[in-house]
Formats: structure tokens, C-alpha cells, sequence
């Protein structure tokens, strides 16, 4: 039986000039999509290698300098093999690689996840000194705020305590002694900053951080030095005095000793 179907009368969900137009439109781009794909514009490079090859290549391409590249190939291992025998050489490999590219805030997280998951490993020691290395790294200039600086010292002391005896021991010491040096810099500019200014009492008490909190470091003799000034300036000889004998003790070479034998020795 024949039935007649009045196009007029047809809802329009079923027949529309317009909805056909935009199956088209979307036809078209949907095909455009998949020729896109089809002709490799996202596919990666490393897509079908098996866990081996996939680290040795990125094992290569980072001997090359091609650390962009070795991220790549790492993360696409550690999502397709979670499971493979030498994944913590992979994650290692990977915060190295972060750090090279001197993404140092990356390179600290992805050392602190190899120590969270393999504290165990023989490795541990390489990335704990790897966070202090990336925090040292993030320490800026003296005249910045020293939060990683001071964050550094704690981290490196903690690898030169949990790991001692071992090189990365040693290294992670001579980076806290570095970081040491820093944040006494930061405290003698501020001294002189207010020394400058004649702001003496200021001046003495940074003066005095140098001295007590980083004696052994290059910045000490000048820190006794100021405090010899800065109490002269104000009249408080006795105390600068004091000042002048335990440079004289301690540090007796130091250009700032030498300076102040000159200037008594012309009055």
C-alpha cells in the first residue's frame, strides 16, 4: 500500500531545508577533523614503542640536549608502563631533565615524588641533593626576598644529615655554606643601606645579625667593622672598642682590620 506523505504537514525535527544544511556543515567538519588526524598533526613520535625503547630513547635525546623532547618521551612511559621494572630510572631521568631546562620548580616536585615513592632506592641520595640543587637554583639575588635561600639550607643540611658519608652529602654541604653566604650578603646590605643613611642603631643591629649568625662566613669581618663605625659615629666607644678587638682577634688579615689600624694610628 502506497501512502502519501504531505511534506507540509511533516514535523519540522524530520524535515528542515535548514537542519539539513547544518548536517552538512557538520559533516564537512567533522571529515575535516579526522583528515587532519589521519595525516599525523598530533599523533606523537613516540606512539607504538614498548617501555624499552622508549627509554632508551629518551635517555638519548637528553644526552643530545633535547629535553623537551625526553619529557615527552618519559611521561608517555610512565602513563602506557606503570607498571615496567625500571620506571624509578625513568622518573629520575625526568626531574633531570626538568632541572636541565631549568624548570626548577617542576625539577624539585618530580625529585620530591622519586624520594615520596622509591626512598628505598639506591637513587635516594641523587634526588635529595636534587631538591636542594633545584632550590638553590630558585634562591635569587641578595636584594630579593630569600625564602628558597633560607628553604635551601634546610633541605641541603637534611641530605648532608640523612645521607652522610656519600658525595651527594659533601656537595649538598658546600651548597648550604653558599646559601649561607647569600643570606648574610642580604643581611650586610641592609646594615650599609641604614650606615648610609646614618641611621646607626639600625645599621647595628643588622650589623650584628652578620656577626652572630654567619661568623664563618666572608662577610663577618665586615660585619665587626660596621659595628665598629656605627658605635664610633654615635659615641658608644666602648662598643666599638669591643667591636675592634674581636676583629682584631679573629679576623687580623681582613681588609677591614687593616683599615681601622690605619685610621687610630692617624689620630
Amino acid at each position: 500500500m502506497t501512502v502519501d506523505v504531505d511534506r507540509n504537514t511533516m514535523p519540522l525535527a524530520v524535515y528542515s531545508p535548514h537542519m539539513n544544511s547544518m548536517i552538512k556543515r557538520f559533516g564537512l567538519f567533522a571529515f575535516t577533523v579526522l583528515a587532519a588526524a589521519a595525516c599525523g598533526g598530533s599523533v606523537s613520535p613516540y606512539q607504538g614503542m614498548d617501555a624499552p625503547t622508549l627509554f632508551q630513547t629518551a635517555v638519548a635525546e637528553y644526552e643530545e640536549g633535547a629535553y623537551e623532547n625526553t619529557i615527552e618521551a618519559v611521561d608517555r612511559l610512565i602513563i602506557n608502563f606503570g607498571d615496567w621494572d625500571r620506571l624509578p630510572e625513568a622518573r629520575l631521568l625526568l626531574a633531570n631533565a626538568h632541572f636541565a631546562k631549568t624548570d626548577f620548580l617542576t625539577a624539585r616536585s618530580e625529585y620530591m615524588r622519586f624520594l615520596d615513592r622509591y626512598s628505598g632506592s639506591a637513587e635516594a641520595p641523587t634526588a635529595a641533593l636534587g631538591v636542594c640543587r633545584s632550590l638553590t637554583s630558585l634562591a635569587p639575588e641578595s636584594q630579593r626576598d630569600q625564602t628558597y635561600t633560607s628553604d635551601a639550607i634546610t633541605v641541603c643540611r637534611n641530605v648532608v644529615i640523612d645521607y652522610a658519608g656519600t658525595q651527594q652529602s659533601v656537595e649538598a654541604a658546600d651548597l648550604a655554606n653558599e646559601m649561607r653566604q647569600k643570606l648574610a650578603a642580604k643581611e650586610l646590605e641592609t646594615a650599609d643601606f641604614y650606615f648610609r643613611r646614618e641611621l646607626f642603631d639600625s645599621a647595628i643591629v643588622y650589623y650584628d645579625f652578620v656577626v652572630r649568625l654567619y661568623p664563618e662566613t666572608v662577610y663577618a669581618p665586615r660585619g665587626l667593622a660596621g659595628l665598629y663605625h656605627s658605635n664610633m659615629a654615635i659615641g658608644y666607644d666602648d662598643l666599638a672598642e669591643t667591636a675592634r678587638d674581636r676583629l682584631f682577634a679573629t679576623y687580623p688579615d681582613s681588609p677591614e682590620a687593616e683599615l681601622i689600624r690605619t685610621i687610630e694610628s692617624g689620630r
